[in-house]
């Protein structure tokens, strides 16, 4: 089975479930948009297709009839309405952060595979559970948004450990440049999934914000706009309108779903 884990569908649910004073917080932190994905599912063929039409080396999109679309934070921002703050987001561990990196650990670490790392699973349940620590919920919100959907890996239970540093965030979410990260990762994970394909025709799984790339391409099929004009872009695209779309393309071109 295809192992695409962008889990649009369980992460629109648990949007679904904010309300009040979480809801508040998640949109100051600057991703109140995300709550269109409520009811939202992806078509994981569609998703492990663009994959392979991915090129990471030039940040572009490859079209069925060969027409080249670059991926860019901007595109990024259109599509999923995040912020695209003037602070880089945190990649690397160091002094100014140690703290703050292991109080995170000491919240939500778990062991896997003989080492620590953040829980995703531990993070949701605090999500959905009563509590509400300003400063902790922020964490875990953010722990789930980037394990679950911005960016996931084929790792449904834990957050990738490279990701750890960008929990620093939380506190001046919407000041930071998610867009650019979202895609950084995107790419790298798309340059992973190329090796293996390259190599054996096939690969296992794949990261990164694949419903991200599935919107974009939707939106770049030769028929009628949807609601041009409207953003950010999951507004327009329900449930309903990705399947059809998808669905559509899929007896017209040919293409989709083929591996050449």
């Amino acid at each position: 089975p295809l192992n695409v884990n962008c889990r649009v569908e369980q992460f629109g649910l648990l949007m679904e479930g904010l309300e009040g004073e979480k809801m508040e917080l998640v949109e100051r932190m600057g991703f109140g948009h995300l709550k269109h994905l409520s009811g939202q599912a992806m078509n994981k063929e569609l998703g492990y297709w663009l994959m392979t039409r991915v090129n990471a080396d030039t940040g572009e999109l490859i079209a069925g009839d060969g027409r080249e679309f670059t991926l860019s934070s901007e595109q990024v921002q259109c599509v999923l309405g995040i912020p695209k703050g003037e602070k880089l987001v945190p990649l690397l561990m160091d002094d100014t952060n140690r703290v703050e990196i292991d109080k995170i650990c000491r919240w939500f670490s778990k062991v896997e595979y003989g080492k620590a790392c953040i829980s995703i699973v531990e993070a949701k349940d605090y999500v959905m559970g009563e509590e509400v620590d300003v400063e902790k919920y922020r964490v875990a919100f953010l722990v789930v948004l980037l394990g679950m959907f911005l960016c996931p890996t084929t790792n449904f239970s834990s957050l990738a450990s490279e990701l750890t540093p960008a929990l620093c965030a939380a506190e001046e979410a919407n000041q930071y440049d998610w867009c650019s990260f979202v895609l950084d990762f995107l790419l790298r994970r798309a340059r992973a999934f190329s090796h293996s394909f390259d190599k054996d025709g096939y690969a296992v799984g794949c990261g990164g914000c694949t419903y991200f790339l599935v919107v974009f391409y939707l939106d770049r099929l030769r028929r009628p706009p949807v609601r041009w004009g409207e953003y950010p872009r999951l507004k327009v695209f329900d449930k309903d309108l990705l399947k059809n779309v998808a669905e559509a393309d899929r007896r017209n071109s040919g293409d989709f779903g083929k591996t050449k």
